[in-house]
This record gives C-alpha cells, structure tokens and sequence, in this order.
C-alpha cells in the first residue's frame, strides 16, 4: 500500500487534465483524499495489529470464521474467496492461527478429505479482545 503523503495541488492536477473528462478534477481530487485516508487507516490498524502481536489478515480470518461458525465453520477455499489474499497468505496465516489454537481443523465427514477450519474459544476470546481497538481505529 502506497501512503500518499502531501495530496496534489489542483493546479497541479489541471495541468493533467487532457488525460480526464472536462468536469472530473473535483472528483480526482475527491478520490485521492479518499485514497490518503485509505492509507492512513491501514497504517494505524497494522500498528495496532502489530503492537498486540496479530496481523489484519489473521484478524480478518478470524472474523469470517466467528460470522461462519453456524454453518460449521469454512474450508480453505472459502477463507481466500471472501479475503481479497492470495491463497498462500492466506495458508500462512491459518497455519500460525492453528499452531496458536485461535482455529482448529475438522473433517466434515469421517473419512473425507474436506476440512472446515473453525475458531475455537481461545480465537473467540482473542477476537473479542481486539475489537474495541479496531473499532476505536474505525471511528477516529
């Protein structure tokens, strides 16, 4: 993620602006705000993450497993469906997160291949213990 320290003057943006529609530099400008905003929010959360030693893709695993646990948790293929991470980020995080016993592997079936990864309540206690923090970092 890139941090966009000082947003572009509009003059400066008009100097580009046989690049964009006529009309669209408040929009440009709009969207880089957004963009530098986007920055900083992930800047904080991954030093929270990192002072409470987690990461954001490990968190967000967890979430998706406390939401999934009446269906009885996801399979792997799940967890990279619903995280925009790659698969061996994903593979990574979850390996940590079972070797911490925040998550633990179950055959759906006896004798199946497919595994369904849940959180158990270590990873329910963990979670909770993180989301006044996070939430606090939301709304700043």
């Amino acid at each position: 993620m890139f941090f966009l320290k000082y947003l572009p003057t509009q003059s400066l943006i008009l100097n580009y602006q046989e690049h964009f529609p006529d009309g669209a530099e408040p929009k440009i400008a709009s969207r880089l705000e957004m963009l530098r905003e986007a920055s900083l929010l992930l800047r904080d959360l991954e030093d929270f993450f990192r002072a409470h030693d987690f990461s954001l893709t490990r968190f967000l695993i967890c979430v998706i497993l406390d939401r999934a646990d009446e269906q009885g948790g996801l399979q792997h293929s799940e967890i990279v469906e619903r995280i925009d991470v790659s698969s061996p980020v994903i593979s990574r995080s979850l390996k940590s997160l079972i070797d911490e016993r925040f998550v633990c592997v179950e055959s759906e079936t006896e004798g199946r291949r497919t595994k369904r990864n849940r959180l158990t309540d270590a990873g329910k206690a963990r979670l909770q213990s993180l989301m006044p923090g996070y939430y606090e970092i939301l709304l700043k």
